[in-house]
């Protein structure tokens, strides 16, 4: 189920994706990383349905997490690009070519493999307090590194940065929903509120939603979305080996050898997929808005 549930997530972020960046990227660029950018995007209709999408996502993702490592879940919600091609070919005189079809192909054969041979599985082990300081420290300082480094810079490299600082938040929301699906797990809703993954949850998710809407308004998306998208999968990756100390099942030197592959491959075909015209929208096609996915 972790898989189909996965899967779905996916594609729903990738949907809900093509209407936010629409909105977002015709807000001021002077209420970027400002609440008001929220509370200017607040006010479309268009916009809102976006999130009621997002929302769903989340839900199927929290689903798969449920059922499911981080690291297979956040590996299968990539799977957001390659739902791109088809979108974007909607309505177009244009079709994708054989380079955007080819680089689709490495990404689903790279994560085929790699689940199929890596195995990603979970662990009952439990968080300490130290493992979350220094997950969430890791994430947070990598985030607030590059939204000051990139304050003044050029628009490129400024949505770059800021989607490099959304995958890091974006990474603590999927450990922390990890966390909280694992106390429904074992007790009932209402004293899911005395844990504070709940509220630390909550300020990841609108922290994280503050710096994509910002990353999408702040230059081309060919920028931002291959950041976005190789970012997110590492860094949940990581957190779920160091909070939940998930692992592979592959075994000796050759197994591990090809698991190595197939990510390399995964990561290389995602950063060109993101680049693609097609995916980003950026091909001169008018009235037809970019297709990416956001994922939490």
């Amino acid at each position: 189920m972790a898989f189909i549930f996965a899967l779905s997530a996916g594609l729903c972020y990738a949907v809900a994706s093509v209407i936010q960046h629409k909105v977002a990227a015709a807000a001021p660029s002077n209420l970027s990383m400002r609440p008001g950018l929220l509370l200017e995007l607040v006010k479309r209709p268009v916009w809102l349905a976006g999130i009621g999408l997002d929302v769903g996502a989340y839900f199927l993702e929290a689903a798969a997490l449920s059922v499911g490592s981080i690291v297979l879940v956040q590996t299968l919600l990539v799977s957001g690009l390659l739902f791109a091609l088809p979108l974007s070919a909607i309505g177009r005189t244009s079709r994708p070519g054989r380079p955007e079809w080819i680089a689709a192909a490495v990404v689903a054969a790279g994560i085929a493999v790699f689940l199929a041979v890596g195995e990603p599985i979970g662990s009952t082990g439990t968080v300490t307090s130290l493992e979350w300081v220094l997950g969430f420290g890791l994430c947070v300082s990598i985030a607030m590194f590059m939204v000051l480094i990139t304050r003044t810079a050029q628009p490129h490299n400024r949505a770059l940065g800021l989607a490099v600082a959304t995958g890091s938040f974006y990474a603590c929301t999927a450990a922390l929903t990890k966390q909280v699906v694992d106390f429904l797990a074992h007790d009932d809703f209402t004293s899911l509120f005395v844990h504070w993954p709940v509220y630390a949850l909550a300020v990841f998710s609108i922290g994280g939603l503050l710096l994509n809407q910002s990353a999408f308004n702040a230059g081309n998306l060919a920028a931002s979305l291959p950041a976005l998208a190789v970012t997110n999968p590492i860094l949940s990756s990581f957190l779920g080996i160091l909070l939940f100390e998930e692992h592979l099942k592959a075994h000796g030197i050759v197994q591990y050898l090809v698991v190595g592959i197939a990510l390399a491959a995964m990561l290389i075909g995602v950063i060109r997929l993101a680049r693609s015209p097609f995916v980003t929208g950026e091909d001169g096609t008018p009235g037809h808005p970019p297709v990416t996915p956001a994922a939490p």
